[in-house]
């Protein structure tokens, strides 16, 4: 299994949300990760998902790492110019 980092962008492989870009902000005591993707998944309240359903990237989003670190929301702008998608 891929090894996560914080800051680092994945791809969703399974469910309604496959192919779309998440950042990892975190992870859950039962081996799930915590992504967010604002709008609908920000810092405050992240998509939690299974790490099988995930596919690691060698890209990581550095600028966001502030913003993860001190549990502030992201404008979904800023993400998506983080993230290039």
């Amino acid at each position: 299994m891929a090894e996560y980092q914080v800051g680092q962008i994945v791809i969703s492989r399974r469910g309604k949300d496959t192919g779309v870009f998440y950042v990892v902000s975190g992870f859950e005591n039962d081996g799930r990760i915590k992504l967010i993707r604002p709008a609908r998944f920000n810092v405050s309240k992240p998509k939690k998902k299974n790490p099988k359903h995930l596919q690691s990237t060698l890209r990581r989003a550095e600028e966001l790492l502030e913003f993860i670190k001190a549990g502030k929301d992201i404008d979904a702008g800023y993400f998506f110019r983080s993230v290039g998608n």
